[in-house]
C-alpha cells in the first residue's frame, strides 16, 4: 500500500521545520498526522507525532514574533 501524503508533503520529506513556509508547515503537520495513523511501529509513530509538535512551535514561535 502506497502512503497516503500528497506529492507537496511527500516533497517536504526531510526538510527543516525552520526553513519550511506557513503554508508548507500546516501541509506538513496535516502529514504528519496522516502518517502517525497509516505506520504500525510506535516508533515511527512517536516520530511523526514529534515531528508535528516541533512544526506546531515553529508556527506559534512565528505568529508570537509577529
Amino acid at each position: 500500500m502506497a502512503e497516503p501524503l500528497s506529492k507537496s508533503q511527500q516533497r517536504l520529506r526531510g526538510r527543516k521545520v525552520a526553513d519550511m513556509t506557513t503554508d508548507q508547515l500546516l501541509d506538513w503537520i496535516d502529514a504528519c498526522a496522516k502518517m502517525e495513523r497509516w505506520v504500525d511501529a510506535a516508533k515511527a509513530r512517536r516520530s511523526w507525532k514529534q515531528s508535528a509538535e516541533d512544526a506546531q512551535q515553529e508556527l506559534e514561535r512565528r505568529t508570537d514574533s509577529e
